[in-house]
């Protein structure tokens, strides 16, 4: 592939170019496309959380289209940018702070998953950014809350695009459904579950900064989620209807015959969580609503965006 790349992901306040050998700070790993250049960026320390670095290693595949990666609010904005001139493609990477103001949150070990464009809003309706300013302490709870999740769901995303592949040239282990599937869902469901109680108790935020950063992070959750809901969705074919008895024997299941078929329970496993997903994502979106009432335009909107992705999910999956 003949190709040339501009890189420009300056990812933190402090930026400098390195070797991997160089960084002495705690490290994570960033794949970029084989044809990119290698980087070192390092993200400043906040509140109690350390400095640490980034690192770009160029053992990543080409994308085409618009890759966003979520980093630390602390973290700062930037874009690169990788074209393929023989195929007339190009892939653009999108470093994009979360909101609020100090954050210790781990980036995915593969951030290769694009992300769809934000459900239409109106400018009155939905603010366009949080407040750079930071915010106080209860609404940072509750920015937290919903950091933690969105990360989780991108997280996910690297697993959930492996779903009905096999094992490749003995490079990697073949995808387990039922621990690295379905564990990591049920604990978005865990996390929001023990969350909730904690924000219920706080009084709505009025209009202004506080609220504002409080929208736009579940904004972003909806664009993060919504990613990954679209790969399950891409993926069910792979796993809808019968299979055969080596893939049932591979799942600990009885067979009498070689060529017998049943249905794939992995699917009605997924499912189940995807129903369980559904239930506390809509108690989150209730739950903000309550707390910034002077959005609730923009928050409906969300919650039918992303209630209809779950829908759509999780009809994909079961009987």
């Amino acid at each position: 592939m003949k190709t040339t790349s501009a890189l420009s992901l300056g990812f933190a306040v402090a930026t400098r170019f390195c070797s991997a050998a160089e960084v002495t700070t705690p490290t994570i790993i960033v794949p970029v496309p084989t044809q990119g250049a290698a980087f070192t960026s390092t993200v400043s320390a906040c509140d109690t959380v350390p400095a640490f670095a980034i690192i770009g290693v160029p053992n990543g595949t080409f994308f085409p289209g618009t890759t966003t990666i979520y980093l630390p609010p602390q973290a700062s904005e930037a874009t690169s940018t990788f074209v393929d001139l023989e195929n007339n493609l190009t892939e653009v990477v999108i470093a994009s702070p979360l909101p609020g103001s100090c954050a210790d949150i781990s980036l995915p070990a593969d951030a290769t998953g694009t992300v769809n464009p934000s459900p239409s809003s109106s400018a009155e309706a939905c603010p366009l950014k949080g407040c750079s300013a930071g915010v106080d302490k209860s609404a940072q709870l509750v920015i937290n809350l919903i950091n933690e999740v969105a990360i989780a769901s991108q997280e996910l995303q690297a697993a959930a695009k492996k779903i009905g592949t096999r094992k490749a040239r003995g490079l990697e282990p073949r995808l387990n459904i039922l621990t690295d599937i379905v564990p990591p869902l049920q604990n978005i469901v865990a996390t929001l579950t023990l969350g909730l109680p904690t924000i219920a108790v706080l009084s709505p935020f009025p209009p202004g900064c506080d609220s504002d950063t409080i929208v736009v992070a579940l904004i972003d959750f909806v664009r993060i989620h919504q990613a990954l809901l679209e790969v399950f969705i891409g993926r069910a074919g792979l796993l809808s209807g019968p299979f055969l008895l080596a893939e049932r024997a591979a799942i600990g299941g009885a067979g009498v015959g070689s060529n017998e078929k049943f249905f794939n329970p992995l699917g009605i496993a997924i499912a189940g969580a995807l129903r369980a997903i559904e239930t506390v994502v809509d108690n989150l979106a209730f739950a903000i609503i309550g707390l910034v009432p002077t959005r609730q335009a923009c928050l409906n909107q969300q919650k039918i965006s992303i209630d209809g992705t779950l829908k759509e999910a999780i009809k994909a999956y079961q009987p």
